[in-house]
């Protein structure tokens, strides 16, 4: 078998694998069915300006992009799991899918772009990604769409639209995915290059850069003001909290949507060496035990200026993120696109032309040990949703109310039903009223309380370190003949 067709065949395999999975598993707590959530209000809502928290509650965390996404794709496929994650799919194989937009020179650009999307889309982070409601992936493809019209439109002299306007295009995407982490990562990656080369000179005359950048404004500032006006606050919560205080300051207690995730200084590149897993051995075994190029064609040339833009475009990130002491594994993600790319050139430099390696099989490991994950962890998985015990027959017409917290997935499987009450002397005013409802505890506080023998409420189901409670017998709300 030629090494095209293996690719080829290893790929589509990638793919179709991570596409059937979407609805496989259960919205995950807590990021996953959080977004999930926030794309499900936005779709009911009809509120397409301000992605929400709670109902009437603004969520300032993020910008709207991969809400908007998720909320489009549920409108399309329904309101589930799958319509909830096919978006962040669609964007991840968008994303390797600009591969064939990259020269690839010397090597031959359909069977590199073959084997880069490979890498991108079979490693650890790139497969679970490709299949998660989440940000990240929306603002990658905007990063990769400008890196590769950027290289281009400068090295290759293209004057091409989606070269010359894709850069700006891609900056736009970012700043809606993500914010402006996203352009400062694109900025600092084509900075390292653009001083090592020498070439800022080149660079200014090889994009249109103030309509480019007044179409970046145009496709962007017009959402930000108007969420700044229809929520006052939000700049500067965005800007300096997520954006400043997040990074800097050690478990950042501002967050006003969780907890932040303090990790040691540096911990970024232990995440991404993960992340790129099972790719980061053969890249490493490409390096260390290098052999000769199989044609003078392959050589390299010294220095290089393509592989220098790539490992600037790998380092962006990591370098951004190594003083940060709020870090996440997802954090790595933007250079997975330019890392697949160094190894699918590597691997095409030292194979013999037109011959399959059966290297490009590792593709296939991170699907399997999903499914195997999947088959063997199911009922934890599982677990960690609350889809299994809102499916347990209750009455739907009853009040169904979670007491002290309410997980995200929660809300998104009771399909924004559910009532939290927090404070504790409400939760126990519900546990102690005699009105007709359908109540979720945490299974510790279900102890606690030592409701298992409550007079007036029956446990019915137990998933997830929750127990549903339903009343011992049906009686009319107070103030109810």
């Amino acid at each position: 078998m030629k090494c095209g067709r293996l690719l080829l065949w290893v790929l589509v395999a990638v793919v179709l694998a991570r596409l059937a999975s979407l609805g496989l598993y259960p919205l995950l707590d807590t990021t996953e069915a959080r977004y999930g959530e926030i794309g499900r209000k936005m779709l009911a809502s009809g509120n397409w300006l301000t992605p929400q928290w709670d109902a009437g509650v603004p969520f300032w965390g993020k910008p709207p992009l991969s809400f908007w996404a998720s909320a489009a794709a549920m409108a399309v496929f329904g309101i589930g799991e799958f319509g909830a994650r096919f978006a962040s799919f669609a964007f991840a194989v968008a994303t390797a899918a600009l591969f064939w937009r990259w020269p690839h020179a010397p090597a031959r650009r359909n069977e590199a772009a073959l084997a880069a999307a490979l890498v991108l889309l079979s490693s650890v982070l790139g497969f679970l990604i490709a299949g998660a409601v989440a940000t990240d992936v929306f603002m990658v493809l905007g990063m990769t769409l400008s890196m590769v019209a950027f290289w281009n439109a400068l090295q290759q002299g293209s004057r091409a639209a989606v070269d010359r306007w894709g850069f700006f295009a891609g900056l736009a995407i970012g700043l809606l995915a993500k914010g402006p982490v996203a352009p400062v990562m694109t900025g600092i990656a084509l900075l390292l290059w653009l001083v090592w080369t020498r070439r800022i000179g080149d660079a200014w005359r090889a994009l249109p850069w103030l309509r480019g950048l007044l179409l970046t404004l145009a496709l962007t500032l017009p959402w930000y003001l108007a969420a700044e006006a229809a929520t006052p606050g939000y700049l500067h919560y965005f800007i300096v909290g997520e954006h400043w205080q997040r990074f800097t300051v050690p478990g950042w207690e501002g967050d006003l949507y969780g907890d932040g995730h303090e990790r040691p200084r540096g911990s970024i590149w232990l995440y991404a060496a993960a992340a790129a897993m099972p790719w980061t051995l053969v890249a490493l075994a490409l390096l260390v035990w290098p052999r000769k190029p199989v044609s003078t064609a392959a050589r390299r040339p010294a220095p290089d200026p393509q592989m220098a833009y790539l490992c600037c475009w790998v380092l962006a990130p990591l370098l951004l993120f190594t003083l940060a002491r709020n870090v996440l594994e997802a954090y790595a993600l933007p250079a997975l696109p330019a890392f697949a790319l160094i190894t699918a050139r590597l691997a095409m430099e030292r194979m013999p032309r037109g011959a399959a390696s059966p290297v490009w099989l590792l593709g296939l490991v991170t699907p399997l040990v999903g499914a195997a994950i999947l088959v063997i962890g199911a009922q934890r998985i599982d677990g960690r949703a609350q889809r299994t015990l809102l499916a347990h027959p209750h009455d739907p017409n009853a009040p169904l109310v979670y007491l002290f917290r309410r997980p995200f997935s929660g809300q998104f499987y009771s399909q924004g039903r559910a009532i939290e009450v927090r404070e504790r002397d409400a939760a126990l005013a519900w546990l102690a009223s005699d009105m007709p409802a359908t109540l979720l505890v945490p299974d510790y506080e279900f102890e606690r309380l030592a409701l298992k023998d409550d007079p007036r409420w029956r446990d019915v189901a137990r998933h997830g370190h929750y127990v549903m409670l339903v009343p011992r017998r049906a009686v009319s709300p107070p103030g109810r003949p």
